[in-house]
Order: C-alpha cells, then sequence, then structure tokens
C-alpha cells in the first residue's frame, strides 16, 4: 500500500510541475497547448486510476492532508491556468477580428480608380 501512495504522491508533483510550466509559458510563443492538455488528462487519469487502488482508510491522517494540500493547491493552479487560458482565448478572438476586418477593407480597396 505504501508504494502506491508514493506512486501517488510522484504523480501528484508531475502534475503540479506540468501545470506550473505551463502558467509560465507565453501561449503566443508556443504551439503545445493541444499535447499538454493530452498528456495533463493522462496524467489525471492515471493519478485517479491509483487514488482508486489506495485503502484511503490506512493512509494516516498527516499524509492525507499532506496530499489534500497538494489537491487544493492543483486546484489553485488549475483556475490560474484557466484564466490564463480565457485571456489567451480573447486575445486570439480579438487578432482574429482585426485580421477580417483588414481583409474586407482590402477587399473593399479597387486598385483600378487609382491613377
Amino acid at each position: 500500500m505504501e508504494k502506491l501512495v508514493l506512486l501517488f504522491e510522484e504523480f501528484m508533483m508531475k502534475a503540479i510541475i506540468q501545470t506550473e510550466t505551463m502558467l509560465n509559458t507565453d501561449f503566443s510563443k508556443n504551439d503545445k497547448i493541444d499535447s499538454f492538455t493530452d498528456n495533463r488528462d493522462r496524467l489525471l487519469s492515471v493519478i485517479s486510476q491509483i487514488a482508486n487502488q489506495i485503502d484511503w482508510n490506512s493512509i494516516d491522517n498527516e499524509k492525507k492532508t499532506e496530499l489534500n494540500k497538494q489537491l487544493e493547491y492543483i486546484k489553485k493552479l488549475d483556475e490560474r491556468l484557466l484564466v490564463k487560458l480565457q485571456e489567451y482565448r480573447a486575445e486570439l478572438k480579438l487578432d482574429i477580428e482585426k485580421t477580417c476586418r483588414q481583409k474586407e477593407n482590402i477587399r473593399g480597396y479597387n486598385l483600378s480608380d487609382v491613377k
């Protein structure tokens, strides 16, 4: 059982590190958002599977408290990441709208009238 708890802790730390790394990434210069979300989904799935195999009644309260703190920290990181992703999405939306407006302006420009 102790091995499963250690494995659980290890994967939790990987999730924390991965999320912190993504928070420090400039999304406009990085096209790895898809791979990050895919990898993170797999990582959280593994964490869930490990958690289901652990007999939590046999774990002491101090260890449970420590693991709960890590879970809460991951939740806070997720909230920060969601805010950052929403801000990036808004920036992209503005860029797309600007590009479409510029395209419409160029399309309306008639070069045959220029002398």
